[in-house]
């Protein structure tokens, strides 16, 4: 009965999630089919007559099949997946998919059958929409108790702690963490962010029976490896699911491979930095190439307008070039508009001197939050960074890269002096980990540790997500000062 209960779970999230994903498909159907019979032929005369309707690839059943297809074949209808990862599976999985319809009209010389136009139409709109599809079909499908796993946590520590965090903030994964387990006594009984603590960790049989427990975590890192496999072991004999925290955090694993001694019971974990790769330091300059010159049309205008907002408001320069630490630790100019009165290093000095809380704020994070230098136009500016608009400059001029490390300052070279060669081996950027992660909110320290990670798990992905992440967080005008 429960092997039975269990498949008829599985089945209902298969069925509502390729709901989610054909729905996807019509729409983006529909704007491709829209696109080519009505919208291309004001422009594009010489086209041929468009005779399909859109009833017409709707009865072409085979097509949406294909996506489904390689949707399933990515594992997409039975992983529990962050956001920003599932939509990779996702583009990679409708990619493939257009690729093999191509195909099969090509070699199948169907091209009398199906327009290769909107099949191409299909492929860039599923891009966006396939994914805003599953983000709100998921949300309304937890909020009706579908594609939810009941999780417990084995160690209520601070890594216990850190994993409750990031599966409440990581939504989207499904993941209902019902409490933890812990052989510490004091522990036992009290509520952690609103989890109880239910008691030992022996206990996890009758716990994940009492309440349907599908998925174990363990988030001991400091236990000793011998009792770690032990407690393991236990767990896979009882659960569905079981995962293990290690102890390397910090480490760079984005870019990692597993390999598998069998004799030995070993696991080789092969890290790759991957912008020590010629072909790849050459993907993002492209990228940054591309990217920006998409951009200009838009931030010209932008630039010119609130330049003179800026001298209307005060007298003086616009836009300032400031000495900061580029790739390999030269030193170049990094442009941003003004948003401090002329005579600001004065100031700056003068209130240092007479404010010891003041003193000690700059001296954590080279930041004031109410800071008077700041004029009006530049409060405004640096919330929604738009301060930084000019570093395009810096992009094209190769100085610069769109996503990259914070471009620090030549005095702050000590205080990154033990991460200095890891930071300066990328290009910094007009965004980063850290304008997602808080911004000004974040400490001094960890916004130093965001930029290490970022240089040694970079990837194209990554760029793109924190590009888009970073949108979000300036409309929202989130931890900016």
């Amino acid at each position: 009965m429960r092997d039975f209960n269990k498949f008829i779970k599985l089945f209902t999230q298969f069925l509502c999630l390729a709901s989610i994903d054909i729905a996807a498909f019509y729409v983006s159907l529909l704007i491709s089919w829209i696109a080519r019979a009505v919208i291309m032929p004001y422009f594009f005369t010489e086209l041929p007559f468009f005779h399909f309707s859109f009833l017409y690839f709707v009865s072409l059943w085979w097509v949406p099949a294909v996506f489904i297809f390689f949707i399933f074949y990515e594992s997409l209808y039975d992983k529990n997946l962050p956001f920003w990862d599932e939509t990779k599976y996702i583009v990679r999985a409708v990619s493939l998919a257009s690729i093999a319809l191509m195909a099969i009209v090509t070699l199948g010389k169907m091209g009398d059958m199906v327009s290769r136009i909107v099949l191409l139409g299909i492929w860039i709109n599923s891009l966006f929409v396939f994914p805003l599809f599953r983000l709100w079909g998921k949300h309304l499908l937890h909020r009706r108790g579908i594609c939810i796993e009941k999780v417990l946590i084995i160690g209520a520590g601070n890594a216990g702690k850190l994993v409750l965090a990031g599966l409440h903030r990581e939504k989207h994964m499904g993941y209902d963490v019902i409490g933890f387990l812990d052989d510490d006594e004091k522990k036992i009984g009290q509520i952690i962010h609103g989890k109880k603590v239910f008691g030992k960790i022996t206990e996890f049989p009758e716990i994940i029976k009492k309440f349907g427990i599908e998925t174990v975590i363990i988030a001991i890192p400091s236990l000793p490896a011998e009792k770690l496999s032990g407690i393991t072991a236990e767990v896979q004999n009882s659960a569905v699911n079981t995962m293990v925290i290690p102890d390397l955090r910090g480490v760079a694993l984005l870019n990692t491979d597993l390999f598998h001694l069998f004799t030995e019971e070993l696991f080789l974990m092969h890290i790759r930095n991957n912008l020590k790769s010629l072909t790849n330091r050459f993907i993002k300059r492209l990228f940054d190439i591309v990217a920006s010159i998409l951009f200009l049309p838009v931030l010209l205008p932008m630039v010119g307008i609130i330049s003179l907002l800026i001298k209307l408001g005060t007298p003086g320069y616009a836009i300032y070039a400031h000495n900061r630490i580029g790739e390999g630790g030269k030193l170049f100019k990094c442009y941003k508009f003004r948003t401090m009165h002329i005579d600001a290093e004065e100031k700056l000095q003068e209130l240092l001197n007479k404010d010891e809380a003041m003193r000690a704020e700059w001296e954590s994070n080279w930041k004031l939050k109410d800071d008077p230098r700041v004029t009006d136009i530049g409060k405004f500016l640096r919330k929604t960074s738009l301060d930084e608009l000019p570093q395009i400059f810096n992009v094209l001029k190769g100085e610069m890269s769109l996503v990259g490390p914070r471009p620090y300052l030549p005095r702050e070279k000590d205080d990154i002096a033990d991460n200095f060669s890891i930071i300066t081996s990328a290009k910094p950027g007009i965004t980063g980990l850290w304008q997602v992660s808080g911004r000004s909110e974040t400490g001094y320290r960890y916004r130093i540790k965001l930029d290490t990670w970022y240089v040694m798990n970079w990837s194209l992905w990554l760029d793109i997500v924190i590009m888009l992440r970073t949108i979000k967080v300036v409309l929202k005008a989130e931890g900016a000062y």
